[in-house]
C-alpha cells in the first residue's frame, strides 16, 4: 500500500487541486486510478477520478453481478437490483450476520444467562439509525479532546488501528489527523496502525495476532 498512499498524497493530491487547468495531468491522473483500482475506464472518467465509496462497492464487482461490503468490500453478496440508479439491498455483511446473531444473542440472554424478557431483540435497528444526530457537533468528532489529552498527559500513548479494506472507517482519515497534530514529546506518543482485513480484521487470526503484538509494545513503553 505504500505505492498507493504516496500517489495519492502527492501527485493524486495536486492534480485535484489543478483541476482543468492541467488537462494533460487529468488523463493522467484517470488512467493511474484506472490501473490502480480495476475500474471500468469510462466510469473512473466519468467520476473525474473522485471515486466515492458507495459507487465504488456496486462498480468494482459489476460484472460478477454482485456488491461489495463496506466494511470489508473483499466480502460480496449478489445485487438484487443491479439496473438501479442507487444501491437498494443492505450491506452484504449485515445483511448475512442480522440473523444468526439475533439468534445467538437470544439464545444466550434467556438461555445462558436466564434473563427473561417479552422485549424484542434487534440485532441492528434501522429506526435507531434513522434518528441517529448527525450534526456538526457530531462529525466533529473527537480529534480536539484527542490533542487536549495528549498535551495534558505526558505518559499517555494512543494507538489507532484500523483494517487496510475497511471503507467505513478508511485508515487515511486517521493518518491525516494524526500528521496534523504537533509534536507533544515523542512523536510515537500516538500511532497509526492497519492490518489485512476489514472492518473487524482482528477476525483473522494473523491480523489479531499483529494487534496483539503493537499492543504489548506500547504497554511497554508506559
Amino acid at each position: 500500500m505504500a505505492e498507493v498512499i504516496a500517489y495519492t498524497r502527492g501527485e493524486y493530491a495536486t492534480t485535484l487541486l489543478k483541476g482543468r487547468s492541467d488537462e494533460a495531468a487529468t488523463k493522467k491522473m484517470i488512467a493511474h486510478v484506472t490501473e490502480l483500482t480495476g475500474l471500468d475506464p469510462s466510469f473512473v472518467k466519468y467520476s473525474g477520478g473522485r471515486l466515492e465509496t458507495g459507487a465504488y462497492l456496486r462498480e468494482v464487482f459489476r460484472e460478477e453481478g454482485k456488491l461489495g461490503s463496506v466494511y470489508d468490500s473483499n466480502v460480496t453478496s449478489f445485487d438484487p437490483f443491479p439496473f438501479a440508479p442507487e444501491q437498494r439491498s443492505s450491506d452484504p455483511i449485515l445483511a448475512s450476520i442480522v440473523a444468526p446473531l439475533t439468534t445467538a444473542m437470544v439464545d444466550f440472554v434467556t438461555r445462558t444467562v436466564g434473563w427473561k424478557v417479552d422485549a424484542r431483540y434487534n440485532a441492528l435497528s434501522f429506526e435507531v439509525n434513522r434518528l441517529w444526530d448527525r450534526g456538526d457537533d457530531l462529525r466533529a468528532g473527537s480529534v480536539p479532546q484527542l490533542r487536549q489529552s495528549v498535551a495534558a498527559d505526558p505518559k499517555m500513548r494512543v494507538l489507532i488501528v484500523h483494517g487496510w479494506n475497511d471503507l467505513s472507517c478508511p485508515f487515511m482519515g486517521s493518518i491525516l489527523t494524526v500528521d496534523q497534530m504537533p509534536v507533544m514529546g515523542d512523536p510515537t506518543r500516538v500511532a497509526v496502525r492497519e492490518y489485512a482485513g476489514g472492518h473487524m480484521f482482528y477476525t483473522r487470526a494473523d491480523s489479531r495476532a499483529a494487534l496483539r503484538k503493537d499492543v504489548k509494545e506500547m504497554y511497554a513503553k508506559h
